[in-house]
């Protein structure tokens, strides 16, 4: 079993202000089999679900996972400004695991967003998951003819600071279906993440071709958001794409609970 902070030494921090989940550290990078890059729907359910069949796959101490709600790829970069995350936050590592999310309807603390430096000086993944892409659809929603180069400059640059240093294999999971968001605000996303995708030689797992369609009150309360049940389906189909993918690569079995 890993250590996971106590309640005293979470309080603390807290204490602090906004929380800081990673800290500089003089021990060298873990080395992983897998990193889920996340926002809100890998803070939660699906999240959960993902992270567990990951470790189930892999081993427990092979699988890194950063979520933060409200994020969006280019809050990740080192160059952007630091994104706090006001509604949920969920990290494991090979030494600690701990989980922020609303608690009988009580907000959970704020926590800087890491930058992907601190990421890959923490967990150093064969296998990189990103589940990202959501968060851009509120602004897009309102715009009639959205300019997609910038969100594609982001993915350029997001994805070319994952390689940095290194070369994990890149599995982009893209956004489930929802019924808030138009069609139209769907597949701008989809496409400019598949283009980018073919120009920089990572994989797509179209995410709303396997959870559409989204039903209000049973896949989830908001229209974005998934239950725990449809939050599981939907982690179990992805989670059988990335085994096919994983199978392809020179990625170790699990060798049993670590």
């Amino acid at each position: 079993m890993k250590a996971r902070p106590s309640a005293a030494a979470v309080l603390s921090l807290l204490a602090a202000g906004v929380l800081s989940p990673l800290r500089a550290e003089p021990a060298p990078a873990s080395p992983v089999k897998v990193m889920l890059i996340g926002d809100s729907l890998s803070v939660g359910p699906f999240g959960r679900a993902l992270e567990s069949a990951l470790q189930t796959r892999f081993g427990r101490g092979d699988v890194c996972v950063f979520a933060s709600c409200g994020s969006s790829p280019e809050d990740w970069l080192p160059k952007k400004p630091v994104f706090v995350t006001n509604c949920g936050y969920r990290q494991t590592t090979p030494q600690a695991s701990f989980s922020h999310e609303y608690r009988n309807g009580r907000r959970p603390p704020p926590v800087k967003t890491p930058k992907l430096p601190a990421l890959f000086a923490t967990c150093r993944p064969q296998l990189v998951i990103v589940q990202l892409g959501t968060n851009w659809m509120d602004h897009l929603a309102s715009s009639e003819r959205p300019d997609g180069r910038p969100y594609r400059r982001h993915i350029r640059d997001f994805v070319r600071e994952i390689r940095r240093g290194s070369d994990p294999f890149i599995v982009w999971v893209m956004p489930p279906d929802s019924s808030k968001y138009p069609r139209a605000v769907h597949q701008a996303v989809e496409d400019w993440i598949r283009l980018e995708s073919v120009a920089a030689g990572f994989r797509t797992i179209d995410s709303r071709l396997i959870t559409a369609p989204y039903r209000d009150g049973a896949t989830g309360g908001d229209g974005v958001h998934y239950g725990d049940a449809a939050g599981r389906r939907w982690a179990s189909r992805v989670m059988a794409q990335i085994g096919l993918i994983a199978d392809s690569l020179p990625l170790a079995p699990a060798d049993g609970a670590r």
